[in-house]
């Protein structure tokens, strides 16, 4: 009953967004003023200088711009931009189930893309003003003059598309950077504090506050073919009374393209992530110490098109250790949880237009287990399947931009004492932008939990988000959200729902400082009362960037 009622409200979202790419993106290209039309223009013509045709002639290979200089002049004010682009910088989530910049575990990267101008929403490939060497862009974007622009983003679309969130934050002023020899660096620091509510998550809520320091820095290359991206970014948090709660969490990324012809590349990922795990998480504990997480990833990606058909094949491996944990002098090593998982996967894309691609993606798993689990000496070892159908928007477009996919997922253990878990799965990752100041963004997941809870081979994840963000003036933002997720096992041991509402307001002081206010209430509904809790959450903070 639960997949039929998730399944109808996602129906009527594809209808609505289909709507929106259909018909919307046409009738609001033809309200563009002559004079944007006329930079636009003029941007297609810059863009194209790129000259992706001349990927295997080295004799012609373009030298990419240098980034803007700070002392090229006075700041660009919105209006002035004739793409209407936003900021380049936003930290977004990265452990999973992580809920907002500042809680425990919570790490993130830079966001930013500077769209190709010269692709419009509602446009046919096939049909084009633009000069036979801006074509080749379609096929292939590269880095050319913006280092803004996200230059390694096909490894897996539903997770490494951060061109969406540029669209959705549409801020008045984007970093200028600092170039270091052929490469860009944008470093930034947040600085704040928080009051937690319910600090650990259980129903005697307990409070306290917290001082937040968050450094990154993203360098990444600014050539006319290939790619390279360097990111790193650290999430330390010091609680006043509890410091079990203490964090000091770090991201450390490196990602690369290889292009081998205009048409053909090759993008690897590697990274480590360490995290303490969060008091919700299924197999953590509202007393003691917490869980360290460890992650190390590493991705591989071929891409290939052919004219409108474009297809994708990926692997990745990702192993998971669980450090120890104490409680009352009581010490659990936790190896029985650690697990390597590995992925292949293949995509195909048919592209009707920039701003319309229906996309299949199949993809295959296995999660192996060292240690049969403690609670119940049973190995956790399961093999996985997932069927998406799905439609892409495209990266580049001003009105719409990033993808949905609706399909069907299932795990299986290796060990017939624990049944397998299985059902619908929806990702997304959209960006609406209803007018000039207003835009929405939608992220829904779907995936298989792992769990050692006797008796559970694993509990279905769903989650769903809608953020709304408006321009107030063009220096004042405001946002509010609302999402929903569950945890099922699908047999009444597991189904753990969560509701967060959250409001936010951002006030641009200049191109390099920004001042914020969060604040986000969650309602946590687990089996049985003793497991329900309610909580409140307030971060204010400024954010430094170059």
């Amino acid at each position: 009953m639960g997949d039929r009622r998730f399944g109808w409200v996602w129906s009527g979202f594809v209808v609505a967004v289909l709507w929106s790419a259909l018909v919307r993106p046409a009738h609001a290209e033809a309200e563009l003023p002559p004079s944007r039309l006329a930079a636009i223009g003029e941007a297609t013509l810059f863009s194209s200088a790129s000259a992706e045709d001349n990927a295997g002639d080295d004799s012609s290979t373009p030298s990419a711009a240098p980034p803007p200089s700070a002392n090229d002049g006075p700041s660009m004010e919105p209006d002035e931009d004739p793409f209407g682009q936003g900021s380049a910088t936003e930290q977004a989530d990265i452990a999973p189930g992580s809920e907002s910049d500042f809680s425990p575990g919570a790490a993130g990267g830079l966001d930013g893309n500077v769209a190709d101008p010269g692709i419009g929403d509602g446009t046919d490939p096939s049909v084009t003003v633009r000069n036979p060497d801006g074509i080749a862009s379609l096929d292939n974007p590269q880095s050319g003059f913006d280092p803004l622009l996200f230059q390694i983003e096909d490894l897996n679309p539903i997770v490494d598309n951060r061109t969406t969130r540029r669209l959705f934050r549409q801020e008045p002023y984007d970093p200028v950077g600092i170039r270091v020899g052929s490469f860009v660096l944008f470093p930034e620091l947040v600085l704040g504090g928080s009051y937690y509510s319910n600090v650990f998550h259980a129903p005697a809520a307990r409070s306290d506050i917290a001082l937040d320091v968050q450094p990154s820095a993203r360098l990444v290359s600014n050539w006319s073919r290939h790619a390279l991206e360097f990111t790193a970014l650290g999430t330390f948090s010091y609680y006043d009374q509890f410091t079990t709660e203490n964090a000091e969490d770090y991201l450390l990324e490196s990602r690369g393209r290889l292009d081998i012809t205009r048409r053909a590349n090759v993008q690897a990922l590697v990274s480590r992530q360490q995290v303490l795990e969060d008091r919700s998480a299924l197999d953590a504990s509202s007393v003691g110490t917490r869980a360290e997480v460890r992650l190390d990833r590493a991705e591989a990606a071929y891409n290939q098109r052919f004219n409108r058909l474009s297809l994708q094949l990926r692997g990745s491996i990702s192993d998971y250790s669980y450090g120890p944990t104490e409680d009352a002098g009581v010490i659990t090593d936790n190896r029985d949880r650690d697990y390597t998982a590995y992925e292949q996967a293949g995509r195909a894309t048919w592209d009707f237009k920039p701003s319309f691609s229906p996309f299949v993606e199949v993809a295959f798993n296995q999660r192996s287990y060292g240690e049969a689990a403690q609670t119940d000496l049973i190995n956790r070892t399961s093999n996985g399947q997932r069927y998406r159908f799905g439609i892409s928007f495209g990266n580049t477009g001003q009105i719409l931009r990033g993808e949905v996919s609706l399909g069907y997922g299932i795990q299986t253990p290796e060990d017939a004492r624990l049944h397998s878990v299985d059902g619908l799965i929806v990702d997304a990752n959209a960006t609406w932008r209803v007018t000039e100041l207003t835009s929405i963004l939608f992220n829904a997941s779907s995936d298989v939990s792992e769990t050692t809870t006797a008796g559970v081979g694993g509990a279905f994840y769903r989650s769903a988000s809608v953020e709304v963000r408006h321009q107030l003036r063009r220096y004042l933002i405001a946002s509010a959200g609302l999402s929903y997720s569950n945890q099922n096992s699908q047999d009444g041991i597991i189904n753990d729902n969560q509701r967060r509402e959250t409001l936010g307001i951002e006030y641009f002081a200049d191109r390099d400082t920004v001042l914020f206010g969060r604040y986000a209430h969650v309602n946590f509904d687990g089996v049985g009362v003793p497991n329900d809790y309610v909580g409140d959450e307030v971060h204010l903070g400024v954010r430094l960037r170059r």
